[in-house]
């Protein structure tokens, strides 16, 4: 019988260390493609999922057991990402967008049209999807990843994103919205 999340940090305060090792191997791959999805970047995708697992590890006494664990680290995993991508740009895309959550900056610069190998590299559909999701704004892109890559629900995401649920969906349905028209325009 698969033992539940708080049963397993229950075990591991009283002492069995296996039971933290459960824990993390239930939600790496999770933790870590979200971090990936988050950062594009392999090597800070695995150091953030590290650095999440470790501040887990380091904090699992201050776990309030009627909040999810699931939700619990994906929200560890998601402010670890979010301070590497502070350190990592000057100057976020985010602070050039308006009140209607536009970036007027990415808007301005030019669309050049892909050379034929890039063409060919874009045939397949994780990168053609990828490239997509990178158009829409971060506060979209959050709620897509968490919900998709993350099969987290709605509720999660909103303790996730400190956003009422209300809001969480109709950012939901926004992106899909934005995603429909990108994939559209791409199309035609």
């Amino acid at each position: 019988m698969r033992k539940d999340d708080t049963q397993l940090i229950v075990e591991y305060l009283d002492g069995d260390e296996a039971a933290l090792g459960v824990l993390v191997e239930r939600y790496l791959k999770d933790v870590y493609n979200f971090a990936y999805k988050l950062t594009n970047d392999l090597q800070a995708a695995e150091d953030i999922t590290q650095e999440s697992f470790v501040k887990a590890w380091k904090n699992i006494r201050k776990y309030r057991h009627e909040s999810v664990f699931r939700t619990w680290i994906f929200s560890i995993a998601r402010n670890t990402a979010i301070d590497w991508l502070r350190r990592k740009r000057d100057v976020p895309f985010s602070s050039f967008e308006n009140e209607r959550g536009e970036n007027t900056f990415v808007a301005g610069l030019v669309d050049t049209h892909p050379m034929p190998d890039e063409l060919l590299e874009q045939a397949e559909n994780v990168r053609v999807v990828q490239d997509i999701l990178l158009r829409l704004g971060p506060h979209y892109r959050d709620v897509l990843d968490l919900r998709y890559t993350g099969n987290l629900t709605f509720e999660e995401i909103g303790v996730i994103l400190h956003k009422p649920l209300h809001t969480v969906k109709s950012q939901h349905r926004r992106a899909l919205i934005a995603l429909q028209r990108t994939i559209k325009v791409r199309v035609a």
